[in-house]
């Protein structure tokens, strides 16, 4: 996740996959990053605070929500599959910036997901180092 928010610019508008701890909110769901310990302070453009994290947008066109087992997974480690968009591709307006993404636009950057994916006990044995 850290890596994705260091990199908003070149992946914007790009398919990639990310893994993070899920997060809801009332209006829906975004991702940080695991650990918790090593997360960063999100972007700032002007006096604009993002979070340090990426919200998960389910579009019209994209997979659309099983929120009881996201639910589920809400404090568990993930993995999507999606399309990332970043706060640097939307137009500036005047003295209010570009806006961001989720609710008030907090987000530096929004995934639209056509895969989640519970990351398993085993594959966390299986990568960790």
């Amino acid at each position: 996740m850290n890596d994705v928010l260091d990199l908003l610019e070149a992946l914007d508008d790009e398919p990639l996959e990310i893994e993070g701890i899920l997060e809801v909110h009332t209006e829906g769901f975004e991702l940080l990053h695991y650990p918790k310990a090593e997360r960063k302070v999100g972007p700032q453009e002007g006096d604009h605070q993002y979070q340090a994290g990426v919200w998960v947008g389910f579009g019209g066109g994209s997979l659309q929500p099983n929120r009881d087992v996201l639910n589920r997974w809400v404090g568990k480690r993930v993995r999507i599959h999606g399309i990332l968009s970043s706060y640097l591709s939307l137009p500036a307006v005047g003295a209010l910036g570009r806006g961001g993404f989720g609710p008030w636009g907090f987000w530096p950057a929004q995934i639209e997901p056509y895969s989640v994916q519970r990351v398993t006990a085993e594959e966390r044995r299986e990568n960790a180092v």
